[in-house]
């Protein structure tokens, strides 16, 4: 058995849309392992998404920040038989700009947001889901979500 790391992203709890992706997940072969519910705080979130907050700045890290702020996320383990499981699922998944993602895919079905209307708006992209982009990255986010342990017992 294979194993990543997902998120569900405040707008796809808003839209009630997590039993809808969780089919997406399903049909693509993937599994539920581990679930938890929270409200993702400014520290978590900051070492989440450090490298990215790195790369794009002190405006960008706001704006995810406020799209994040006081809302629940469901981060999780997934689990599949394929090798190519992280790959699997960012395909799943489509591109990170709902605008861009393929139709048949998380984002390109259900996203409603895209880079161009977030940018002209000034906040960040609403698109649903995190997924890791490597087995490490899936690693490292499921020891900052979960704990070492549980990171350890899958990694």
């Amino acid at each position: 058995m294979h194993y990543s790391f997902i998120m569900l992203k405040p707008d796809a709890l808003e839209r009630g849309l997590v039993e809808e992706i969780m089919d997406y997940l399903r049909r693509g072969g993937v599994e539920i392992e581990r679930l938890g519910c929270t409200k993702a705080g400014e520290e978590l979130l900051s070492k989440h998404y450090a490298q990215v907050f790195a790369e794009l700045g002190p405006d960008f890290k706001r704006k995810m920040l406020d799209y994040f702020n006081d809302k629940y996320v469901l981060p999780m383990v997934v689990r599949g038989e394929s090798p190519d499981l992280v790959a699997d699922i960012r395909r799943i998944v489509g591109a990170t700009n709902p605008a861009n993602a393929d139709k048949g895919t998380i984002r390109g079905d259900l996203g409603c947001d895209s880079y161009e209307k977030c940018g002209r708006e000034n906040r960040s992209c609403q698109n649903l889901i995190h997924a890791s982009d490597s087995a490490e990255n899936a690693r490292i986010e499921t020891a900052l979500w979960f704990g070492g342990e549980v990171a350890a017992r899958y990694f």
